[in-house]
């Protein structure tokens, strides 16, 4: 059956950007399925060293993965943030192992409110960007932020080229009015990591 798209009426049909979003985060992944489709983009990106890190800080933690892959310009970034940024019908090479262009999204979402991307190609200065889940409800617009966690302005200085991925706010790991000193929400964090 063809469809003459020329001469039919049409209506804009755009998803809510607060509603849909907040839908990404019920995709379910555990979290090592989450790490592990991030791990897959360092290696589609040619990495030799992938670095998982925790920052202990009750309800305010941090998890880092961080490669020495070929590392991305901002407008790369960009597209990777891009929900749905990658047509699945398009052929990809042998090392991508992405294919709807959602994992980097979804994969942060299920764990946290606000996921930043900072990367730097060889020879040039570091970019990054951060979906913040709590400014797309406010806004309820498809908008990044170009916001950077406090302290992570360096975290790249050691490698020629490379990526991170800083979750913030990870309410789906450990509850948000958790404390520094709960000795037991640190060793169970610690024990989901390890």
């Amino acid at each position: 059956m063809n469809i003459e798209f020329n001469n039919i009426k049409t209506a804009s049909a755009i998803p809510g950007a607060a509603a849909m979003i907040e839908t990404f985060r019920a995709i379910g992944y555990s979290l090592e399925t989450a790490v592990a489709d991030i791990v897959d983009n360092s290696i589609s990106a040619s990495a030799k060293n992938v670095w998982i890190n925790r920052i202990w800080k009750g309800g305010d933690s941090i998890i880092t993965i961080r490669d020495d892959g070929h590392g991305m310009s901002g407008d790369e970034i960009i597209q990777a943030m891009r929900p749905g940024a990658q047509n699945p019908l398009i052929e990809r090479s042998a090392t991508d192992l992405g294919r709807f262009g959602l994992g980097l999204k979804t994969a942060s979402f299920s764990q946290c409110r606000t996921l930043t991307v900072m990367s730097k190609i060889q020879g040039q200065s570091p970019e990054f960007w951060t979906w913040s889940l709590d400014h797309v409800a406010q806004c309820d617009r498809w908008e990044l932020i170009h916001w950077l966690p406090e302290g992570f302005e360096h975290e790249l200085d050691d490698l020629a080229s490379g990526t991170i991925v800083i979750w913030t706010n990870p309410d789906r790991i450990i509850p948000a009015t958790t404390k520094a000193e709960n000795d037991n929400a640190k060793r169970k964090f610690s024990e989901a990591f390890d």
